[in-house]
């Protein structure tokens, strides 16, 4: 990948840090170990002790956004949270070697929400030519991904969500939008991908193609099924309707078919898709996984002993409990972003199914270590 080319040692300070945009940044410098310093711009002055843990700052990275509000919020609040972040940072007396500006390629350039965004980007160029550091704007729009807040980051979400409720769409627009996901936008923000990279990441389709889309891949996925993934965008957008659709159906039931021999389960049928299945056994009382995957479709199945699913969305104290036995056996699919382990919890060893939806790359394994 081409990007800026990120060092390992940097410390980044990263505003906007509750929201969507900025909890995948953090998810993913969370996985890289890379450390992060959390500056709260909703607060109209930071306590000394915020503002002195800045001062080993190199990349200063400015997410944090006012969407909704006034002509006046939307202007003048967006400038004044871009003149709150270069505050802070001088104050702790760091010098970044590099500001990063989450811009937005929204149209209408006389909106005032557009205006506030240029004004931000302005407050951030002269930090960066105050501090000798390179500015970098990162033109991002119609960001989709997991655990994004319906009707507020993008269509998207929205109709993720109504889908996994049960409800339906509400497409009231032939408009054309270039989407791109959540986590290719934090690895430009954070110097793995350049601009010109992104955006080729994109996918342009119309509201009414997304709803189909969402429609296709959610009638397979709820069926137990796994879609077919052609591309990179279908499987992000699988990834997020899952990131929906596991607070609603965390479990997915399995048919047996029984007769005088025994019993035949199908654990998987995914549709056209590449993917590896493997098998474990697991001794009483032993923990597997404690990790996380970004991109990765993983399926547990338990087809012998007992077992308890433990499941944490990553950054957060969100958590999920699953008990399974191999008596009954269920599918439970790994959303990503989630650490996730398994115990045995029998008097005997466990054995469990595991499905991915990718070939395991050990250059490139997705695996990164996380207690759930």
């Amino acid at each position: 990948m081409t990007g800026r080319g990120a060092r390992g040692d940097e410390v980044l300070a990263i505003s906007g840090r509750g929201g969507f945009v900025g909890w995948h940044l953090r998810a993913l410098l969370h996985a890289e170990g890379r450390p992060w310093r959390n500056v709260d711009v909703r607060r109209p002055s930071l306590p000394s002790e915020h503002v002195a843990a800045l001062a080993a700052t190199r990349t200063a990275v400015h997410v944090a956004g006012i969407v909704r509000g006034t002509d006046r919020e939307l202007r003048d609040g967006n400038v004044e949270l871009a003149q709150r972040f270069v505050d802070a940072i001088e104050r702790s007396g760091a010098t970044p070697h590099e500001v990063v500006y989450a811009n937005s390629s929204a149209p209408g350039p006389s909106t005032s929400y557009a205006e506030g965004k240029a004004l931000a980007g302005e407050v951030l160029l002269r930090a960066a030519a105050r501090w000798g550091a390179r500015f970098t704007d990162v033109i991002i729009d119609n960001v989709f991904g997991e655990h994004g807040v319906p009707g507020h980051n993008t269509v998207t979400s929205t109709f993720c969500d109504r889908i996994a409720q049960g409800r339906t769409l509400p497409v009231d627009s032939d408009h054309v939008r270039t989407f791109v996901h959540a986590q290719d936008v934090a690895e430009a923000l954070a110097g793995h991908i350049d601009q010109q990279e992104l955006a080729s990441r994109g996918t342009t389709i119309s509201i009414p193609e997304l709803a189909t889309r969402l429609r296709t891949l959610s009638a397979v996925y709820d069926r137990g099924e796994i879609p077919a993934l052609p591309a990179r965008y279908d499987r992000d957008l699988l990834n997020t309707y899952r990131s929906y659709a596991f607070g609603v159906t965390p479990v997915r039931r399995l048919t047996s078919a029984t007769d005088h021999r025994g019993a035949f389960t199908e654990l998987v049928r995914a549709h056209g898709s590449a993917g590896q299945a493997g098998i474990s056994t697991t001794l009483p009382g032993v923990t597997r996984g404690d990790h996380f995957h970004r991109r990765k479709i993983e399926r547990f199945v338990v087809v012998q002993g007992s077992a308890r699913i433990v499941l944490r969305r990553v950054l957060t104290d969100e958590r999920h409990v699953i008990d399974v036995s191999g008596d009954e056996p269920v599918a439970v699919d790994m959303p990503t972003l989630w650490a996730h382990s398994i115990t045995n919890t029998g008097d005997s060893p466990l054995v469990t199914t595991f499905w991915t939806n990718d070939l395991f790359d050990p250059a490139n394994p997705d695996t990164h270590q996380d207690a759930a």
